[in-house]
């Protein structure tokens, strides 16, 4: 059996195989980036949730949702476009010995240039929602 001149074929394969890695490599960062706002958005809506849940007036249940979403957003790193908050503040009037829940939705737009590439266009939209209960014997 003749023997050909192997000589390159080590070069063909790395550039075939290197580009593909790579492009897989970055995939895989590409949606592990999109989870983790996905998760950091998710604990911004508990942490906003758990402390509305412990506010006694609506107004300042509404402005410690604002206050602890922005500030776990901001220390998270998750620079959101727009972040839309829809609550269910109404338990925190109930009378003391009733039961009622807490909920809070976080929405945030993420710029794709934020979490995958400097500069690329588009974005998407994460969304987290969490129930709270309220302490039923607790004094309001």
């Amino acid at each position: 059996m003749k023997r050909r001149n192997q000589r390159g074929a080590v070069s063909i394969e790395a550039a075939l195989l290197v580009p593909a890695l790579v492009l897989l490599a970055a995939l895989a960062t590409a949606g592990w980036r999109v989870w983790w706002a996905s998760a950091q958005v998710q604990a911004a809506a508990e942490a906003a949730a758990r402390v509305a849940s412990q506010s006694v007036l609506v107004s300042d249940a509404r402005a410690r949702v604002q206050t602890v979403v922005a500030s776990d957003l901001k220390t998270a790193g998750v620079h959101s476009k727009n972040t839309v908050l829809s609550h269910d503040l109404s338990a925190v009037t109930l009378p003391t010995g009733v039961a009622g829940t807490i909920r809070v939705s976080v929405t945030c737009t993420v710029g794709l240039g934020d979490l995958l590439v400097p500069g690329l266009p588009g974005a998407i939209s994460v969304t987290g929602a969490a129930t709270e209960a309220i302490d039923v014997f607790r004094s309001r």
